[in-house]
Formats: structure tokens, C-alpha cells, sequence
């Protein structure tokens, strides 16, 4: 190198060297700091479920049926499993023969593939109520090998056609199974019900046995399932109802979700400002401390209200509860469709409100 390029290169060194002192550097006295990233706002999404028949929606087989769903959108059609007891006294499983059928018309893979999770629902005639599921079960089903076994059957069929997330809300409903089991005039039920007692931990330790063996059966076959007890919404109002929950804390640990329900039939602005809302609220925050997902396994008024529903979804909707509601809830699933497709009192155009605000709620 000559000493003219020599001389030209020290004073580029320099001069860079300057230019950095002076400024233009991020570490320069008089330079300005790089500007920071203005933080992006947080979205959670609560998923929200529909039921009580997925081939009646999806498939049209009531047109209403699928009317509701292209309005709502779910994210989870839900399909109830009901145990019941035949006039000769055997139990069985009324819901088995929808399920073959779904499974031999390639139903499962069909829904799979539209993109819809799955939830199943296991609920029993224990007192009779229902006379299309035959006798009284008085409990027995959930704590019987017919339980497991059908439940296996489904498993299986699930296997060979459905991939997307599988749930499954248990014995929902449970504490009211013993409710006729030990005075069958059924005179007394807050005797035998909500609580566990020295008559009533004959039957509910079967049933805490049983379904931990359904837990692990499901997990088996699908272990990214959400798979746990539903239980009633109104257990977490009082003292009996909580040490009832705390009996099933082995079912909760081998679980891998909660789940609950809320079915009040009256507005909150009937019964002193505690409606489904702030059910289904409470719920979520207790359940929340078992560190797994929570999920409203089914929401309708008992009685089919659909001024109750309107005014309900039109509360939840607020932001604020929302925002509160995510904190702690997963998934949001409304029970039977079909009180909603007249949009009585606004019900379904409310709930659709609901649903949409349930997609991205700002955190």
C-alpha cells in the first residue's frame, strides 16, 4: 500500500470513528435512544360448544338445527350419553345405538374433517325423569361395568375416525344420583343428595372408583382428551357442596379438565341479583385452583326460559365480565339449540353476540 491510499484509509477510519462519537451510535452521550415496540394488546378466546345432538345440526336433519349453527359457529358440538334401565331391570345404554350409527355412517370422520372438537356429555335416569331411558337407574349405571364397557365401544370408534380434541364431562350431575337410592318414595331427597354422609359414601365411593377407571380407560386411547367429573353449578354456594367436590380431589388429580354446569331458570333480577352469570362465574374461579382447563359442559335454563337466555347472554357479554370470565374458563357450551331458533325475546340474536365476543376477548 502507497502512502497517498495509506493516509486516505486512516482518515475513513477516523471520520467513522468521529461520526460514532458524536451520535451516531446507540451508546453515544447526545444519541437518542432507540424507539421501543409499542405493546401489543393480549386476546383470549373462550370456545364455545352447542348441542345436544351433533348429527341434527351438522347434517340438517332438522333445518332449524342447522340455521342455529351457521349462525353461531361452534367450536364443539356436544352429544349426550345416557344410561338408562329396561322394564326387565337391565342396564344399558340408550345412547350407544346413535353412536354405531354415527360411527357406520363415517359421521366421526366427517365432523373431524369440517373441523369441529367433540364433547361427550355421561348423564343417567337415576330417578326416572325421563321415561324414554326406561326405569329409575338410582345411580347405578356410572358405577356399573356397562358404563365402562360402552364407553370403551365409543372409544374405539372414535379412534378409527375422529383427530381433532376430544372432551369428556363425566357423571355430570352426580351428586343428585342418590337422591331416590336410599328412600325410593323419593320423600326426603336433600337427605340422600349433595352430600356425603355414612349412607350416601356407599354409593358415591363405587362411583369415585368407577370413574377413575373411565379416566384412565379414555386416556388410553386418547391422552390429549379433556377428560373429568361435571358437576352441579350449585355446589360451590355452600359449605356441603364443597367438602362434596373435595371427596372427588383422586377423580380431580387423575383428570385432565373440570367441568360444571348451570341451568338456573330465573333472571338475577329475580333472585336478588344472582343469576347463571354469576354462577358460572363463581364456578370458574373455584374450580380454576386445581390448576387444569375449565369448561361450562352445558348452560340453559331448566326450564327453557328463552327471556332468561336472552337476558343472561346479554350480561355476559359486557367486557368487563368477559375479561374477568377468560381468566378462568375455557370453554363455554349451550346445551340444546333448539330453544334457541325462534329467537324468542332475542335469545338467539343475543347469544350470537355472546359468541362472537367470545372469539377474541381483550385481556
Amino acid at each position: 500500500m502507497n502512502r497517498r491510499d495509506f493516509l486516505k484509509l486512516l482518515l475513513e477510519g477516523g471520520l467513522f470513528a468521529l461520526v460514532g462519537s458524536c451520535g451516531g451510535g446507540s451508546g453515544g452521550a447526545s444519541g437518542s435512544t432507540s424507539p421501543q415496540p409499542t405493546p401489543q394488546p393480549q386476546y383470549r378466546t373462550v370456545k364455545f360448544g352447542l348441542g345436544e345432538d351433533p348429527e341434527r345440526l351438522i347434517n340438517a336433519y332438522d333445518p332449524d338445527g342447522r340455521r342455529v349453527l351457521d349462525i353461531l359457529k361452534p367450536d364443539i358440538v356436544c352429544a349426550w350419553v345416557n344410561g338408562g334401565r329396561d322394564i326387565s331391570g337391565r342396564l344399558y345404554t340408550p345412547s350407544l345405538s346413535y353412536i354405531r350409527d354415527w360411527a357406520s355412517k363415517g359421521r366421526f370422520y366427517e365432523w373431524s374433517q369440517s373441523g369441529y372438537e367433540l364433547m361427550f356429555i355421561t348423564w343417567e335416569n337415576y330417578d326416572g325423569q325421563n321415561p324414554d331411558l326406561g326405569i329409575p337407574t338410582y345411580g347405578d349405571w356410572h358405577i356399573s361395568d356397562v358404563f365402562l364397557s360402552d364407553l370403551e365401544e365409543t372409544l374405539r370408534y372414535l379412534r378409527d375416525q375422529f383427530k381433532n380434541r376430544l372432551y369428556f364431562a363425566l357423571a355430570t350431575e352426580q351428586s343428585t344420583y342418590t337422591a331416590c337410592r336410599y328412600d325410593r318414595t323419593c320423600s326426603d331427597p336433600l337427605a340422600y343428595s349433595d352430600r356425603i354422609n355414612s349412607i350416601t359414601e356407599e354409593y358415591y365411593s363405587k362411583l369415585r372408583g368407577n370413574l377413575i377407571k373411565a379416566i384412565r380407560l379414555i386416556k388410553s386411547y386418547f391422552p390429549s382428551a379433556h377428560v373429568g367429573m361435571c358437576f352441579g353449578g350449585w355446589l360451590v354456594e355452600f359449605e356441603e357442596g364443597i367438602n362434596f367436590i373435595r371427596y372427588f380431589d383422586q377423580v380431580l388429580s387423575e383428570s385432565s379438565a373440570i367441568f360444571f354446569q348451570s341451568m338456573m331458570g330465573q333472571k338475577a333480577s329475580e333472585t336478588g341479583g344472582y343469576g347463571n352469570p354469576e354462577r358460572i362465574l363463581k364456578n370458574a374461579k373455584f374450580f380454576s385452583s386445581y390448576s387444569k382447563p375449565v369448561h361450562l359442559a352445558h348452560y340453559m335454563p331448566v326450564n327453557r326460559r328463552a327471556d332468561v337466555i336472552s337476558d343472561d347472554a346479554e350480561r355476559m357479554s359486557n367486557p368487563e365480565y368477559l375479561r374477568e370470565l377468560a381468566r378462568y374458563l375455557s370453554s363455554f357450551c349451550f346445551m340444546d339449540y333448539s330453544v334457541l331458533k325462534n329467537n324468542e325475546f332475542n335469545c338467539l340474536t343475543n347469544v350470537a353476540k355472546l359468541r362472537e365476543r367470545l372469539k377474541s376477548i381483550p385481556m
